[in-house]
């Protein structure tokens, strides 16, 4: 009789005690969410800094425009500007364009200098372009006053950071100027300037350090086609040759 009435007390008291258990058992709080993928679509404006290194070739010309010599000027230095662009988004995917408008500080000196000795035929077969056995020198100065790109772009988003591969349309302006010194002797000067038109490739990587800010790096190449032509004396003149370019920038980007 004792045995069956302790039995029965402990599970009435484990039905009284259930409900004051559940009640002190902690609760346990749910997962947080995982972190938002960040997002590469929409419109963005920045600004960019860098290097630019580059060649022309020059020719020459006589008074029936042959190319009687040549030399190559090697272009260096700053450059810097802004872009505009927007991109589309889907999935890891990322699509856009961007246009970029830009200063440069790239010039070179013709190294050799163009030399036209004393007696030299040069001038459609005539002796001396100057006459009366002159000589003369020309010195030459080529530089991309500015330039401009309007590109596509192709990237693979990993979440804040996005790789891409760019190409499309570049276009600026150079000049050609210079000195023409005779053994008179007598020092004249000469410039021409030209816009140019051609294209660009290259790719870079950006990095979404906040929400609406993001730090790339860049490398450009570009073939902007031939340059100028100008005259140096009433029978010589200089023609600009194919530019090619190289470009690597820095640039940060606010994206709206």
């Amino acid at each position: 009789m004792t045995k069956k009435f302790l039995i029965a007390a402990a599970a009435f008291a484990t039905v009284l005690a259930g409900p004051a258990l559940a009640k002190a058992k902690p609760k346990v709080a749910p997962p947080p969410p995982p972190p938002a993928v960040y997002s590469w679509a929409g419109f963005y404006l920045g600004g960019n800094v860098g290097y630019s290194w580059g060649r022309q070739g020059n020719s020459l010309l006589n008074d029936v425009g042959t190319p009687v010599q040549a030399n190559t000027v090697n272009l260096n230095g700053v450059v810097g500007g802004g872009q505009i662009g927007y991109n589309w988004q889907s999935g890891q995917t990322v699509l856009g364009i961007e246009a970029d408008i830009n200063a440069s500080g790239q010039q070179g000196s013709g190294n050799p200098v163009f030399a036209h000795p004393p007696g030299a035929t040069l001038c459609n077969g005539q002796v001396n372009c100057f006459g009366g056995g002159i000589g003369a020198t020309f010195t030459n100065t080529n530089k991309l006053d500015w330039f401009g790109t309007v590109r596509g772009r192709v990237g693979w988003a990993m979440d804040r950071w996005l790789p891409y591969v760019t190409g499309g349309w570049a276009y600026g302006q150079g000049t050609i100027s210079g000195t023409t010194t005779t053994t008179v002797p007598t020092t004249n000067t000469f410039s021409a300037s030209q816009n140019y038109s051609g294209w660009t490739i290259g790719g870079g990587l950006e990095w979404a350090f906040l929400d609406h800010w993001s730090a790339k790096a860049e490398y450009l190449y570009i073939n902007f086609g031939n340059g100028p032509t100008v005259a140096t004396s009433p029978k010589l003149s200089i023609a600009g040759g194919n530019m090619i370019d190289n470009i690597i920038r820095a640039g940060v980007n606010y994206k709206f």
